[in-house]
């Protein structure tokens, strides 16, 4: 009978090694570029310890997921080490594996059209109600209510600063979310079977994929849409800065004397 694994041997096994290879293929951009990507991908990194870090907290308080004996080295607030280091690691596996697949940051016109933002911010702001209403409606929607509560807010302000932008690429960042999302799923399924984590059926609908609960699932795509829509509205955000604080030529102000206008009197000449 093989032992149940811990958490850091499994980071050691699935996450690691993929996140290596990503680093490994990632574009080679020029100097410019490689500094905006790292700039985008370390604030990123820190919002997601910010602002999943409490949620993640209260989640395992309420039992709603649970990890093996011995499975678990250290703590701190209730969190594992070891998913302290899935908050980075699942952030820098979806950001290289943006930059590998490739996008556009450029801004276009067009971009700030106030319908897709607005709809945006509305679909956002409604998640939080109807989230919360799940978690207390009953405690099998206790994961699922959190979970869309915990991803209406960063969803609204994305959409409100770029909703433009995201409704004309929504190919990039779907891509760019699914392809980790399948491979997150199937070694989140794998550590269920081998015990290193436990699902609480009571705080779940039951609706599973093969074994996966569906809120598993919808947590990999949420917190891979929502790593995804940061960076590339970071990089986004910077090319419209650029291009803002360019002055057209045309526009500049002469710097030198303004030149004379020679049908104009002299002013001093003198009358014969």
């Amino acid at each position: 009978m093989i032992p149940t694994p811990t958490y850091l041997q499994f980071h050691l096994v699935f996450s690691l090694p993929v996140l290596a290879a990503l680093w490994h293929l990632a574009p080679r951009y020029d100097e410019r570029r490689r500094q905006r990507a790292a700039a985008g991908i370390a604030i990123l990194v820190a919002i997601a310890y910010a602002y999943t870090t409490p949620w993640i907290a209260y989640m395992i308080r309420r039992g709603a997921w649970s990890y093996a004996d011995g499975a678990v080295v250290v703590r701190a607030l209730s969190i594992p080490l070891g998913e302290y280091l899935y908050f980075a690691i699942q952030t820098l596996v979806v950001a290289f594996a943006l930059h590998r697949l490739g996008f556009d940051p450029t801004f276009r016109e067009g971009d700030f059209a106030y319908a897709p933002r607005i709809a945006g911010v509305a679909v956002g702001v409604a998640m939080v109600p109807v989230g919360l209403w799940l978690c207390f409606r009953d405690p099998s929607l206790l994961y699922l209510g959190g979970l869309i509560a915990w991803v209406g807010p960063v969803l609204a302000l994305q959409w409100a600063v770029g909703g433009g932008y995201l409704a004309r690429t929504p190919r990039t960042w779907l891509t760019a979310t699914l392809l980790p999302a399948a491979y997150f799923w199937v070694v989140d399924r794998i550590a269920i079977e081998m015990g290193t984590w436990r699902i609480a059926p009571e705080f779940t609908t039951g609706v599973a994929v093969l074994g996966l609960p569906i809120e598993e699932m919808a947590f990999f795509v949420s917190a891979g849409v929502m790593a995804v829509n940061g960076l590339v509205l970071f990089e986004w955000v910077a090319d419209w800065n650029d291009r803002r604080s360019v002055i057209p030529a045309s526009v500049e102000k002469p710097t030198g004397p303004a030149p004379s206008d020679p049908t104009a009197p002299d002013p001093d000449a003198t009358d014969d």
